[in-house]
């Protein structure tokens, strides 16, 4: 593998305060120079560990004001410690709007709804900006300059862009199912692209080989424990956002974990740091009926996964073997929380109520969150009064092959008459549809 120079971890450093990595089931400790990504005891994923006695301290020494616009915002929470990396990567992605959703929440009963609209997110439209951001700049700091990925989709995008600009070569390993837009993305933005005949799981389980093999960093397998941090800046943008009020309730799809999982670490770490109050908010998860082995582990009252083949049109969500799902299931036991699941038909109805209610083009993914906020809002899970965010997390512009088509309109002469004749017809047929319900 090439390598870009020889920076190492010895340059200068931010005041990112981490300390070591550990494995949260079995509590073995590595130091964070080590390059595990999964523990050698249990095998389970490794997380980041931090001083947040410094961290505190740290965050009170530099005010908001003085800090950057992007998810380096409170880098003192970070794994990042070479500044010329953060440098390098992720200066335009996060800090994205936090929208009062008031046509959706009146459609559905709640009065404090939001929606973190991470389809905006730069530079490629997801929120997987946030998490690839992360493992590049610890590739960076590595003075690697090849990176990996295995994706059904955003986290390739992804890479690709993230990749372009700091100047590293991109490889990307998409499965059998994947969406060719997407692929289209990766290749035009100069990443190698390869397409492979397993599911996720199983391109997963290969591309750990293929690591291991060829020293190729992955970004969300070798990097995992740096790529996954990332996700916690979602939560530290809510909070702020919100008056560094935590909210009542946040509902989120999730497919391998990752998201969910450090949400909940975000709102602990805001909370340890003392700059919030977060033990309040309930998480609920969101997954298709034809991928949902968390949420099915949540609803029987189960601690095991029982990994499935997936069976959906949210390619995005269709992980059959979560890494983090055990994360996940404690994350939303802890804090009260729930989940469901929702079938492909009410997915494409999720995307098309955000559509029409808030003008925010989702794909499936947040077609699911969408979905399964409707479930809880009707079942009452959420109080009308409560502060609820829902998280969108992709972009609805790359998924558009993948909706169900709608007719195309008809060519009609070009003329004034003829097209008053059609906005005749519009105008009525807006008319009736406002008299009936919004999508179900």
């Amino acid at each position: 593998m090439s390598t870009a120079g020889d920076r190492t971890e010895e340059n200068e450093t931010t005041r990112s305060c981490v300390t070591e990595l550990v494995c949260q089931k079995c509590d073995v400790k590595l130091p964070i120079t080590d390059m595990e990504a999964f523990c050698p005891t249990c095998g389970k994923c490794l997380d980041v560990a931090y001083d947040y006695d410094l961290a505190a301290s740290r965050l009170r020494e530099l005010p908001m004001s003085e800090r950057p616009e992007n998810i380096w915002r409170l880098s003192e929470l970070l794994p990042i410690r070479g500044s010329h990396a953060q440098a390098q990567v992720g200066q335009f992605s996060g800090l994205t709007p936090l929208i009062p959703a008031n046509r959706l929440g009146a459609e559905l009963g709640l009065r404090k709804l939001y929606v973190k609209d991470d389809s905006t997110c730069r530079p490629s439209l997801s929120y997987k900006d946030r998490v690839v951001a992360t493992a590049i700049a610890r590739l960076l700091e590595l003075g690697k300059s090849e990176i990996g990925c295995v994706s059904t989709g955003n986290v390739g995008t992804a890479v690709a862009s993230l990749a372009a600009k700091a100047g590293v070569t991109p490889y990307v390993f998409y499965p059998n199912r994947l969406e060719q837009t997407k692929a289209r993305a990766c290749r035009a933005l100069g990443a190698r692209v390869c397409q492979v005949s397993g599911n996720y799981d199983e391109a997963n389980r290969e591309c750990r080989k293929v690591a291991a093999a060829s020293g190729l960093e992955f970004a969300n397998i070798t990097l995992r424990p740096f790529y996954a941090e990332g996700a916690k800046t979602m939560a530290f943008e809510i909070v702020e956002q919100l008056g560094w009020n935590a909210p009542d309730h946040i509902v989120s799809a999730t497919a391998g974990g990752t998201l969910s999982s450090r949400l909940h670490k975000g709102l602990v770490e805001l909370e340890t740091v003392g700059l919030a109050q977060t033990k309040s908010t309930k998480m609920h998860i969101a997954q298709p009926d034809g991928c949902s082995p968390i949420a099915s582990a949540i609803i029987a009252h189960e601690s095991e996964i029982h990994p499935c083949t997936p069976t959906t049109a949210a390619h995005s969500l269709a992980i059959g073997s979560p890494g983090d799902g055990y994360l996940v299931i404690e994350a939303v036991r802890s804090r009260g929380g729930s989940a469901a699941s929702a079938s492909d038909e009410e997915i494409f109805a999720g995307i098309d109520l955000l559509a029409v209610t808030e003008g925010i083009l989702t794909e499936p993914a947040g077609g699911t969150t969408v979905a399964v906020l409707k479930k809880l809002a009707e079942a009452g899970e959420l109080d009308p009064d409560a502060v609820v965010v829902a998280i969108i997390t992709g972009n609805g512009l790359k998924t558009l092959d993948d909706h169900p088509p709608k007719p195309w309109p008809s060519m009609v002469e070009c003329d004034s008459e003829s097209m008053l004749s059609v906005l005749s017809d519009f105008q009525h047929e807006q008319a009736a549809s406002a008299a009936q319900p919004l999508p179900a």
